[in-house]
């Protein structure tokens, strides 16, 4: 890959203020505050300057999307390396999803569309999180081999521990559970259930 020259430079570090300005903001005062005039604000440019580089809220939520899925991935990766045990690796995959929600609430609310109605693009989350979910039912996969799992179609138990998993980050991110301690332990009553049906 050929280097990028100085406008290129300065185009990519912009588009990254852009995104950790949002992140700021939603932070601050949520999402249905955030507006492009807020962003400009906040990184002291002008509105212009922003719609330059994504041309909508939708494409900074897409971004900030794709973005999220990465480094969920790279969360995955991490919590389970060197687990050789498949169980193990399952639930730390897990664990590592869950981390992930409560250190990058933003990130993961654009990554599910709980930053506003419609504006993930499907399209796009879909090959981002294929990664992350694949992580998921190669543990499954792992753990039918392995005997201590009966057999099931490793991506869809992967998509229901996803599901399940997303429900409780939702509600609590969403305020609809009070603490993270109670969230944590639904969230593991939830994920240790679905596991435990299909050991039987």
């Amino acid at each position: 890959m050929p280097p990028r020259g100085p406008r290129a430079e300065r185009a990519i570090q912009l588009r990254q203020a852009i995104l950790k300005a949002v992140l700021e903001i939603v932070h601050r005062e949520g999402w249905h505050s955030l507006t492009i005039r807020k962003i400009a604000d906040q990184i002291q440019y002008s509105p212009p300057m922003i719609y330059e580089h994504f041309e909508s809220k939708e494409a900074i939520y897409a971004e900030l999307s794709a973005d999220g899925y990465q480094l969920l991935y790279r969360y995955m990766i991490t919590g389970a390396a060197g687990l050789a045990d498949p169980e193990r690796r399952l639930r730390a995959l897990l664990r590592s999803l869950r981390l992930f929600a409560w250190e990058n609430p933003g990130h993961y609310q654009a990554m599910f569309g709980l930053a506003t109605a419609g504006a993930r693009d499907t399209r796009t989350d879909d090959v981002h999180s294929g990664a992350c979910r694949g992580l998921l039912g190669d543990a499954l996969f792992q753990c039918m081999n392995a005997g201590l799992l009966r057999q099931v179609p490793p991506l869809e138990a992967a998509a229901a521990l996803m599901a399940s998993a997303h429900g409780v980050i939702a509600l609590r991110l969403s305020g609809q559970i009070a603490d993270q301690r109670t969230a944590d332990q639904l969230y593991e009553t939830v994920t240790d259930g679905l596991i435990a049906g299909w050991k039987r």
